[in-house]
């Protein structure tokens, strides 16, 4: 055992004298390489020891930050951040900008790079004390990047990078399995929405089953969302990857909203309980049960913005077996909603009527005649003057200068069959909430 009394120089000539054939030199070498060996493992130990309990990032984080004395961050894949948390001895907490130019560039160099990188001290910046950083990564996929700040020239070794690497591979088995635990959770949430709204359910029991594991209460009220994306812009916002760009577009909208989801084609199809107070927004949604707010304010993160997706949004669903209908209706918002110059925006299924038929309802009131009325019966009697009058117990000529009078007035060509469907939903949905108000 060395004595601790003894000088470095007095042991290494007591370790000589014990093995001639070793120099003190050598011994002094493989002593420090010991102590580099000891201090190595014991951090790897505990890392490895958190992952194998089931730590998640935020943990390891706090792990990693008290077994290497520093302030440790962790980033998404996006430079956003993820977690972060300093030891006791760390010299901090060394302040985190992500804006900082000095920053700016270390990550785009780590993000070219793709390999572990020592910057030294950035006097005034946010990477005054220095830093190691390393991609977390899976393959050729980055889960994150893994930055221990605090790094300074007269401290700076080998064991550092050596533990913040080791780390990096244990933060990239934990983001692993979050991920991989969020994917297999989300694909069954998107299986059930799926069933849920194409009418795959025994009877309304197993609906409200299916609706009560996508969060909606029973009696609790929902809406049905639609985003659908354009193929031509999500090819310009998609990012580079094995999806494809409007794969790529929806799943990223999916990830950023608090309610169930399901992809479905170029559309992501969501399920928003409402609240019972009219005037407080459903969580993740942003809407209220009167749905005054645009939907895009509350589904489009601004990193994708509006020109890749135009929403849709249905009315008030209070059975979970009319979810097929509710999506329906999503769904001609859409239709109507791009017809009428509103792509990219949203467009709620309860204000077609107001948007499609408004200067008929307008001209209606002011003329105290009922166009609105007229061209519903036309439709219901598939386009038939004759029939039509006789329904409304007026003249044919009288049905024919209406329907160019309705034309006139919404820009509809009633010979287009798409214009024929639009105008009937929209009539529909005017019928519908006159008869509820009286």
């Amino acid at each position: 055992m060395a004595d601790p009394g003894r000088t470095a120089g007095q042991e290494d000539q007591r370790r000589y004298r014990a093995d001639p054939d070793k120099p003190p030199g050598t011994i002094s070498g493989l002593s420090r390489q010991n102590s580099v060996y000891r201090r190595t493992m014991a951090a790897c130990d505990k890392l490895a020891a958190a992952v194998v309990q089931g730590a998640d990032a935020a943990e390891l984080t706090k792990i990693f930050a008290e077994t290497a004395g520093k302030t440790v961050v962790l980033l998404d894949p996006e430079f956003r951040l993820q977690s972060q948390a300093a030891s006791d001895d760390a010299a901090g907490p060394i302040p985190w900008d992500p804006g900082d130019t000095s920053v700016t560039k270390l990550l785009r160099m780590l993000a070219a790079e793709c390999r572990p990188l020592r910057v030294p001290p950035v006097p005034g910046s946010a990477l005054a004390f220095g830093c190691l950083a390393t991609p977390v990564t899976v393959g050729d996929a980055a889960l994150g990047y893994l930055l221990a700040l605090g790094e300074d020239d007269s401290n700076a070794d080998d064991v550092d990078l050596i533990v913040t690497g080791y780390a990096a591979t244990l933060f990239a088995l934990t983001l692993a399995r979050a991920r991989t635990t969020l994917e297999l959770g989300l694909r069954y949430q998107g299986a059930i929405v799926d069933s849920l709204v194409s009418g795959h359910f025994l009877d309304s029991q197993d609906a409200c089953r299916k609706a009560r594991i996508l969060g909606v209460t029973d009696g609790q009220p929902f809406r049905v969302a639609v985003a659908r994306a354009d193929p031509v812009a999500a090819s310009r916002l998609g990012r580079p990857g094995e999806r494809e760009p409007t794969e790529d577009l929806l799943t990223r909208l999916a990830g950023s909203l608090d309610c169930a989801t399901a992809i479905r084609g170029p559309e992501l199809v969501a399920l928003l309980p409402v609240r019972e107070q009219a005037d407080t927004p459903t969580a993740g949604s942003g809407t209220d049960a009167n749905f005054p707010t645009p939907l895009r304010h509350a589904l489009l993160p601004r990193q994708i913005g509006p020109a890749g997706l135009t929403c849709g949004l249905s009315e008030l669903t209070w059975l979970p077996e009319m979810a097929p209908q509710a999506l329906r209706q999503a769904q001609h918002a859409i239709d109507i909603g791009i017809r009428i110059g509103r792509a990219g925006e949203t467009t709620s299924y309860e204000d077609l009527g107001i948007y499609l038929l408004g200067p008929l309802i307008d001209y209606d009131a002011r003329h105290k005649v009922n166009l609105v009325a007229t061209l519903s019966a036309y439709l219901n009697q598939h386009e038939s003057l004759k029939q039509t009058a006789r329904v409304l117990r007026v003249h044919v000529n009288t049905v024919t200068y209406r329907i160019q009078r309705i034309e006139q007035l919404t820009a509809l060509d009633l010979a287009n069959p798409d214009h024929r469907l639009s105008a009937h939903v929209a009539a529909k949905i005017i019928e519908t909430q006159r008869a509820a108000e009286r």
